[in-house]
């Protein structure tokens, strides 16, 4: 008789739980800049304290990272902008030379013994389409980022009332410590994480412009800009970044040098995603692996391309402050968890 309640309150929590979903999908054009303005705050309000400590008026802080936010922002969307209208201009010869190179690999695939009939049956794949679908991906999430007149207006007046918005907040949970810690613990390590994910993308998008400069790729520098911004979306972002210098490089390369560059950059994410980033990230933020590869699906079907990028940050939202805080919610929170090996 026990387990019927439960099993009605499982049932009516996940119901719940598709509900909000949906209600958060309808309402995704206006959330999508109030959650990009929220965690843009949670990185530069530390900046704000540290130059308010330094003993900066607190008017002269805030203009000091509001221009430079706003400096930042239209130099990329400007860089953005005019390296994609180069690449596209240059599409139709990029498309000669796909051909060229396709024509020769079924060349070597015929001496080799493969029909005429099988390689027709794989006249789906075509390189010209997978760089075009690509692009198209890359200037979709741009066309997102692009939005930021009221993503900007949002930002001014979140990080101005930030101070006075820490205070009450102080204030009107002086007796609920348990909930004011987890508040604080929520803002520091979200904001430690994308700072430190920030410039750990920074260095690894560096290296493999220098790679790509070295090994005469056009637009390295547009792809080092696209594997910075894609190494926030957790498990797959890795391999979106690689897909068009991989198809440039075996335009420009072929093949072979093509594979030996793939290679390189992997190793190059590795070695800073796997050796690097756990020294500075510590704990990290206790996702287990399927846990962020869902995350980054679902919050890009609620929220489209910028969901992918926030996916960790609001994961960690939903599993701090509304998960583990409650003991209806606690075990799924825990199983969110990456866990402990016992035995």
């Amino acid at each position: 008789m026990k387990t019927q309640p439960k099993i009605v309150s499982l049932l009516v929590s996940l119901a719940s739980v598709v509900l909000v979903g949906a209600g958060l999908k309808a309402m995704a054009g206006l959330l999508t800049p109030i959650l990009l303005s929220l965690f843009l705050v949670l990185v530069t309000y530390p900046i704000l304290a540290w130059l308010r400590g330094r003993g900066l008026p607190n008017w002269l802080s805030y203009i000091l990272v509001l221009l430079g936010v706003v400096a930042i922002g239209a130099f990329g969307i400007l860089f953005l902008v005019t390296s994609i209208n180069e690449l596209v201009n240059l599409l139709p010869s990029y498309s000669s030379q796909i051909e060229v190179q396709v024509n020769g690999l079924w060349q070597w695939i015929t001496k080799q013994g493969v029909t005429l009939d099988d390689i027709q049956a794989l006249s789906w794949f075509q390189p010209e389409r997978i760089l075009q679908l690509s692009l198209s991906l890359t200037a979709a999430v741009l066309g997102t980022l692009s939005n930021t007149g009221l993503t900007l207006l949002i930002f001014i007046y979140m990080l101005a009332t930030a101070p006075v918005f820490s205070a009450q907040l102080h204030k009107g949970l002086k007796h609920n410590l348990p909930a004011l810690q987890r508040l604080e613990g929520f803002a520091h390590s979200t904001s430690s994480y994308l700072m430190i994910k920030g410039w750990l993308g920074a260095v690894t998008a560096l290296i493999q412009m220098l790679l790509m400069g070295f090994l005469g790729l056009d637009f390295a520098v547009l792809w080092g800009v696209l594997s910075f911004a894609l190494n926030f979306v957790p498990n797959i972002g890795f391999y979106i970044a690689l897909v068009p210098p991989l198809m440039i490089a075996a335009i420009e390369l072929g093949w072979l040098k093509a594979a030996l560059f793939a290679l390189a950059y992997v190793v190059i994410n590795n070695f800073f995603d796997i050796v690097i980033a756990p020294r500075y990230l510590a704990k990290g933020l206790d996702l287990s692996v399927l846990v962020t590869f869902l995350a980054v699906i679902i919050w890009a079907w609620i929220l489209g391309p910028i969901g992918a990028f926030l996916a960790l940050p609001l994961t960690i939202m939903v599993k701090e402050l509304l998960l583990e805080p409650f003991p209806q919610t606690r075990l799924l929170a825990d199983l969110m968890g990456v866990g402990n090996e016992e035995t």
